[in-house]
């Protein structure tokens, strides 16, 4: 019988490895945004990280849930800018269809947050991708409104502001009959099967997820045809919803103000992707830089030459990040080199760890430009 602690440490790696990717794709999108866009690539470019964005919030969200046995705590979400966010990714799809794609939101929920926005988006994500999927022509509708009383036929919504949010569709509909199984894993309605490719767990993880943020997913069939779902659960009306930030805000990084940073730098990381996409975006900063794969061909360079930072990869096969940066502070030579950390697992790490090995600064994958930036600018002070 398999051990449950051996399947959430392999789910742990998965996630964990996964951000190695999502870094090297965020990287990349934020360099193509620092060169010449139209209007219509600069939308299709924020589309991209708003979806990169939210599978790293996702994968970070596992770990947590995974190494603390509980769903992490997270900040509370602005549930229209959730909903903004969630069709744009789906938008451009619906076009490549020829359906009309509308988003409707009722003005009172404008400031409305919700304590779960990543089970909020991927439940809404899952909807909206068997809806334009099982849609061959006509339209997609998402409304989003206050949840009527009553409406949600749960006695867990009662007494408490909820939000409903309605995805319709004019697709082929679902027969009475296949609805009592339609929520069920490995199950998919008589459209699935020959048409769209699936495993008939979308809705049925959909299912657990609104449960667990203490709300209904509820399927009707309109007299028009098609299908509408929605999806109702309670928001947070007692606090403010945090301040947005838009997707143009996070494409117009602004890297070309941040050239100027001179500065010889060491990026140390096995990963030959990972390596490349730190050289360009150093080279955006205006720094020269060499590199090495590995914690002794970096105690090797840095033995031989002056960095003023060095860029060190923790998780690394053979010599660690951690232990490569404490030979390093062993060395009288080389005891005071700036040493950032960049990780994909900083919870595997503590602070205290990571300071006594001479870090002064750590940055996370995926990497944020601007972090990484003000990182090496406050390493490189520091040293001066």
């Amino acid at each position: 019988m398999p051990d449950r602690d051996d399947d959430n440490a392999r789910l742990a790696l998965l996630a964990h490895d996964l951000r190695t990717p999502l870094s090297a794709m965020r990287l990349t999108a934020d360099l193509i945004g620092n060169g010449p866009l139209d209007e219509d690539q600069a939308e299709k470019l924020a589309i991209l990280i708003k979806s990169i964005d939210s599978l790293a919030e996702m994968t970070g969200d596992l770990m947590e849930t995974i190494r603390a046995g509980h769903a992490s705590s997270i900040a509370l979400h602005n549930i229209v800018e959730l909903v903004t966010e969630c069709t744009d990714l789906f938008r451009v799809a619906a076009e490549n269809k020829n359906l009309s794609f509308e988003v409707r939101v009722d003005e009172r929920l404008q400031d409305m947050p919700t304590a779960h926005p990543i089970e909020l988006r991927r439940v809404l994500t899952t909807v909206l991708d068997n809806a334009i999927k099982y849609t061959e022509t006509g339209m997609v509708c998402v409304c989003v409104q206050p949840s009527m009383s009553g409406e949600a036929d749960d006695q867990k919504l009662a007494g408490q502001a909820s939000v409903c949010i309605a995805v319709s569709d004019t697709g082929p509909g679902i027969d009475p009959d296949e609805e009592v199984h339609l929520f069920r894993p490995f199950s998919r309605g008589r459209h699935g099967p020959t048409a769209v490719a699936g495993h008939g767990l979308g809705l049925w993880g959909a299912t657990r997820l609104v449960a667990e943020m203490r709300g209904r997913l509820l399927l009707h069939r309109p007299e028009e045809g098609g299908s509408c779902f929605e999806i109702h659960v309670p928001a947070s009306a007692d606090e403010a919803a945090p301040d947005a930030r838009g997707a143009a805000g996070r494409v117009a990084s602004n890297l070309e103000n941040k050239r100027g940073l001179t500065a010889h730098i060491l990026i140390v990381d096995d990963n030959a992707t990972n390596c490349r996409l730190l050289a360009a975006l150093l080279e955006t900063f205006g720094c020269t830089f060499d590199v090495a794969q590995s914690g002794d061909e970096a105690l090797e360079l840095t033995g031989r030459q002056s960095y003023d930072a060095v860029l060190l990869d923790l998780n690394m096969p053979g010599k660690s990040g951690v232990e490569t940066a404490l030979e390093m502070r062993a060395d009288p030579g080389r005891s005071g080199l700036p040493l950032i950390a960049v990780t994909a697992a900083l919870e595997a790490v503590s602070e205290r760890q990571l300071r006594e090995a001479g870090f002064r600064e750590t940055v996370s994958k995926p990497l944020s430009p601007a972090e990484l930036f003000a990182a090496l600018q406050r390493a490189c002070s520091d040293a001066a």
